[in-house]
């Protein structure tokens, strides 16, 4: 056995294969004869059967399929819908009962099988034909009783509107019992139905007066005339029970025919059965031969696979190892590697392979790596990120570099130069190159980026600033770095104005407090002054000039305190439209004839809760800056709108916006950041104090809303104002109501002010309103008088009195200890000054200084009438 298998064993693969390969191919043509010779007698046999049974079988199955078709289609007759589809359905059946007999005349053997199909099939065709025309005959008669149905109908709808005075529901009724028995189903409900309506009939028309002879006659004609209802449908009754009869007939035919079929189809099988077992033996006979010669192979194949087997074990082994490795699995040990054919050969090459795979795939897991967290910061970094190559063209780019520079989507590709890409940004873009508000030459900083580390920006049209920063590259490209500063600048600039607004916000708070108490003993003593010369035309004409200087001194106050934003304003609901109406003739005596004005009003009815006489103020203020930009004259345009859901302030709101916008000369970029700066001017020193703008900022600022501005030199200026609109519906205050006061009625005052200008002038205002006055310069002495006397009616302090103890401290002590007594208080400073400052929590009066005599004078009445109806004060 040994001497015998060794020289094969020596063999090398493919020697051995292409032995195996021989025997397998000798033994697959052997087979392959066998069974063509084992094929070529069934198809001898097949051919026989084809030629003798197949068009019998064929011919019956047609005769079952059509006589089954001819059942199943006779009653849709009967469920014909109109003449036309009932002449279709009598064709198709004709059609189908001609092709039945046509083929039963073409099967020779059917006479001797099925003797009774032939009368069968004459029994099933006047069948129908009677069928078809009961139908038509039905048809008929549906469409009169239709038009019946159609004449009562008409009949109860014109019925209607004249018997609802008269008797209408008769008419009704009986056509409604017509309708009732145009669907009776049985002759008997039917000729109870007849009955009762000739009886109404009789009825109505003995009790139915002129009008309604017509209706009598109408249902006269459909219910007993020639051809009435009642006949037309005791007939389609009869004629249905008869289309039954017949369909029953037709199905017991249908099942006749069925049976005649049945028995021939069964000689058919008996017969098909027989070649069967003719054409079986035939197949067994190839089946046997195939058998023999496929054992024949088994064996062959045995052998082949006894001489491959070792082959295939170890090339398997080999395989196996490879799917490992290619798995991840570097640990296996190669097998085969000392055998000496070509799979020895494989399987050391394979060897070499694994070791350099293992190599390979450890330093391309490191690169996989390294490159996944660079393309990840790459990619999701807040900056745009580029690289240019040494020739200044683009090589790689992030989302956000698209972003930031807002080019267009897929603009970029590989291989674009650094003009190109710069063509797609904004004209701005392309232009504005600047370090530290400083321009820059474009085409140097872009050859510097290539030898230095560069760093400037760019301003967009629409404010943005992005910064650039480029490192040059080793291999003598740039990559640059692109950030986004607009919101960093933004809140920068935001920061600055607040720090300086503040400032000069604390400086203005101060110096309004001291001119207020200056103005308040100016406007006591010329009010006093101006009552005493109604005699003396030329004296009253000085006072009265002092006393309007005194006012406009008070306004100045009010606007510096505006600037400061601790103006104490009045806010009311104010519709803006009116408000700029009734300011038109100041704006054109403001602005002058040269300048044309333009309104364009469409807040309509909407209100917005500001003060209106700053608001007067802010819009003056903003004529005057545009007639002076157009000394040439020019449009000066009043625009206003409603805004719905608009962002303001951080919130959401519906909000009017004012828009004041001229035709000048406009303002410059570098101007234009500095608008609302105190005391900024471009004009000659004297001829303006820079406070303008800074005023209105103040005021709008103040109002919760927002002011906003547009500038292009050579095409003017437009400032838009953001006012929220008030939410709740009010009335709009009379701009003519007047408020009576009474006079002092010899009440005693308590007068408690430090200033002693202030204290004599509102001493004599008092006694001007005919009040007992009792003045004193601190809470001590107040208290002292209070404790001494007790006539006492009113206290009226002012709340800052030079020393730690204020007027708000005597409040709250006569509160406490005489709560009878109603205090008045006064101050030259805004309520938000005297809340941050002294604390201030009351809702009650506070009266500004300077004030009118009628001022003090209602705010003395109110103070009496608050402290009888609430009995008491809230501090």
């Amino acid at each position: 056995m040994i001497l015998s298998i060794s020289p094969f064993s020596r063999l090398r693969a493919r020697t051995r294969l292409l032995l195996a390969f021989t025997i397998l191919s000798v033994s697959a043509m052997i087979l392959a004869l066998v069974g063509w010779q084992g094929l070529s007698n069934t198809d001898r046999a097949l051919n026989i059967f084809e030629q003798q049974a197949l068009p019998d079988i064929s011919r019956s199955l047609e005769l079952a399929e059509r006589t089954a078709n001819l059942a199943a289609i006779a009653p849709y007759v009967t469920s014909a819908g109109t003449p036309y589809m009932l002449e279709g359905l009598s064709q198709t059946l004709k059609a189908k009962i001609e092709k039945v007999l046509s083929l039963a005349q073409r099967i020779p053997q059917l006479d001797a099988a099925a003797p009774n199909l032939q009368t069968l099939l004459q029994r099933l065709d006047s069948t129908v034909n009677e069928l078809i025309d009961l139908t038509r005959q039905h048809l008929f008669l549906r469409e009169d009783l239709r038009e019946y149905e159609y004449r009562l109908r008409s009949l109860m709808d014109g019925a209607e509107p004249f018997d609802t005075v008269h008797s209408a529901t008769p008419v009704t009724r009986l056509a409604e019992m017509l309708m009732t028995a145009s669907h009776s189903q049985s002759a008997d409900s039917l000729a109870i139905t007849r009955q009762r309506f000739i009886r109404q009939l009789d009825s109505f028309h003995r009790s139915a007066v002129g009008g309604a002879d017509h209706d009598y006659n109408e249902l006269y004609a459909v219910g007993v005339g020639p051809e009435n209802l009642f006949d037309l449908r005791l007939k389609q009754l009869s004629l249905e029970q008869r289309s039954a009869f017949l369909l029953a007939s037709t199905r017991a035919i249908s099942e006749q025919l069925s049976g005649e079929v049945q028995h021939f189809v069964d000689q058919i099988q008996s017969r098909i059965s027989h070649e069967s077992q003719r054409v079986g033996a035939a197949v067994s006979s190839g089946k046997t031969g195939i058998l023999l010669i496929s054992f024949l192979c088994i064996v062959a194949a045995l052998g082949g696979v006894w001489m491959v087997r070792e082959l295939v074990m170890n090339l398997a082994s080999v395989t196996l190892v490879m799917s490992r490795l290619a798995e991840g699995d570097t640990h296996q040990q190669t097998p085969a590697i000392e055998r000496s054919d070509e799979i020895g050969d494989l399987a050391r090459a394979f060897q070499v392979f694994r070791e350099n795979a293992v190599q390979i795939d450890r330093i391309s897991h490191d690169l996989q790596e390294q490159s996944h967290l660079l393309e990840t910061v790459f990619t999701n970094i807040n900056d745009g990120l580029s690289v240019f190559d040494r020739e200044g063209r683009l090589i790689a780019w992030n989302p956000q570099y698209l972003l930031i520079l807002e080019l267009p989507q897929n603009s970029l590709e590989k291989g674009m130069s650094i003009e190109q890409v710069h063509g797609l940004l904004s004209k701005e873009a392309q232009e504005s190159w600047a370090l530290d508000g400083m321009a820059l030459d474009k085409d140097e900083v872009n050859q510097m980026r290539r030898q230095q580390p560069q760093h400037f920006e760019r301003h967009f049209a629409n404010g943005r600033v992005v910064e650039f920063r480029s490192s040059p590259m080793p291999d003598g490209g740039f990559v640059t770095l692109y950030s986004d500063l607009t919101e960093r600048k933004t809140v920068e600039a935001q920061l600055r104005q607040s720090q300086k607004m503040e400032v000069l916000g604390q400086l203005t708070g101060g110096v309004a407090h001291d001119f207020n108490n200056l103005l308040a003993a100016m406007y006591g003593n010329l009010q006093l002054l101006e009552s005493t010369l109604y005699d003396a035309p030329k004296p009253l004409k000085y006072a009265r000039r002092a006393l309007a200087s005194a006012e406009r001194g008070k306004n100045l106050t009010q606007r510096l305190l505006a600037f400061s934003r601790k103006q104490h304003l009045t806010p009311e609901p104010t519709a803006v439209d009116p408000l700029i109406e009734g300011m038109l003739d100041l704006i054109e005596y403001s602005v002058g004839s040269a300048i044309k004005i333009k309104l364009e009003l469409g807040a309509a009815d909407w209100l917005v809760d500001v003060d209106p006489g700053q608001l007067e103020n802010a819009l003056l203020n903003l004529t005057i800056n545009s007639s002076a930009a157009m000394p040439d004259g020019g449009t000066l345009t009043f625009c206003t709108r409603q805004c719905h859901g608009i962002e303001l302030n951080g919130g959401v709101c519906d909000a009017v916006h004012i828009e004041v916008a001229d035709t000048g000369c406009g303002i410059s970029e570098a101007h234009l950041r500095r608008v609302f700066e105190p005391f900024f001017t471009t004009k000659e020193i004297g001829q303006g104090s820079g406070l303008g703008l800074s005023m209105v900022y103040g005021f709008v600022k103040q109002s919760e809303g927002d002011i906003r501005v547009q500038s292009q030199q050579g095409q003017g200026t437009t400032i838009g104002i953001y006012l929220r609109r008030k939410a709740e519906s009010a009335a709009l205050p009379r701009a003519d109501t007047v408020t009576a006061f009474n006079d002092g009625q010899n009440r005693c005052v308590l007068m408690v002010e430090d200033d002693h200008q202030v204290r004599e002038a509102g001493q004599a205002l008092l006694e001007k309103l005919e009040y007992r006055v009792i003045a004193v310069a601190s809470v001590d002495e107040a208290l002292q008088q209070l404790h001494q006397r007790d006539d006492i009616d009113i206290v009226f302090t002012d709340i800052n009195l030079g020393t730690a103890v204020n007027g708000l401290h005597l409040a709250k002590k006569i509160d406490s200890q005489w709560p009878e007594i109603p205090v008045l208080l006064t101050s030259g400073l805004s309520v938000q000054h005297l809340s941050e400052q002294y604390g201030l929590q009351q809702t009650g009066i506070v009266l500004a200084k300077p004030y009118k005599l009628e001022e003090l004078a209602m705010a003395l009445d109110s103070t009496f009438t608050r402290h009888t109806d609430q009995g008491g004060r809230d501090l």
